[in-house]
């Protein structure tokens, strides 16, 4: 069974297409980049897979449940393209919470372990009002692997992020995939 299946996926905004019959199959430890220029749905399909967006026509499913579902919910990891977090909480405190609001009994040891797979293991204590935007977007990244994810979507999860940063964000992918998460950029 696919992690996440797209079947003639149609979205349109007042009249303006956004996807126009995408279909496709995402298994286990694949990662699954998707291209094209602003406006041509990508982020779309991201929303449509959690929940956010329904699509016009088609269906999509997240580990055999439809989605949006409850059970798809809870087997996606997403980081947004424009995200923010509250600059008073600090990394540990943001991930403490979405732990929480994901329903996540990783407790500090998860906390920990995410922080230095994006490489902000000292930064656990820092607000993220004094991080820079790339420490920012790879905190954003470490909130989407809460709770051990079956599918993560990142939306443009490089930007704001120097070459470090970027090779960073490449070794976490190449991590997740041999723990047979499927993901999609």
């Amino acid at each position: 069974m696919s992690v996440f299946a797209a079947a003639e996926l149609r979205k349109s905004y007042s009249g303006k297409q956004a996807l126009l019959g995408v279909s496709l199959e995402i298994d286990a430890a694949e990662v699954i980049g998707l291209l094209g220029p602003n406006g041509a749905g990508k982020s779309t399909l991201a929303k449509i897979a959690c929940g956010l967006v329904t699509p016009s026509s088609g269906t999509a499913s997240v580990c055999g449940s439809p989605a949006g579902s409850l059970p798809a919910r809870a087997a996606i990891g997403y980081l947004a393209e424009l995200f923010r977090f509250p600059g008073w909480a600090s990394a540990d405190e943001l991930l403490s919470l979405h732990q929480r609001l994901a329903g996540s009994d990783g407790g500090a040891r998860e906390r920990t372990e995410l922080l230095g797979l994006v490489g902000l293991e000292r930064a656990a204590g820092t607000k993220v009002s004094e991080m820079s935007k790339g420490m920012q977007q790879r905190l954003g990244i470490a909130q989407a692997m809460v709770g051990s994810p079956k599918l993560l979507l990142l939306d443009e999860p490089t930007s704001a992020l120097d070459p470090a940063g970027r090779r960073v964000v490449r070794r976490l992918l190449d991590e997740v995939r041999s723990r047979g998460v499927a993901v999609l950029l």
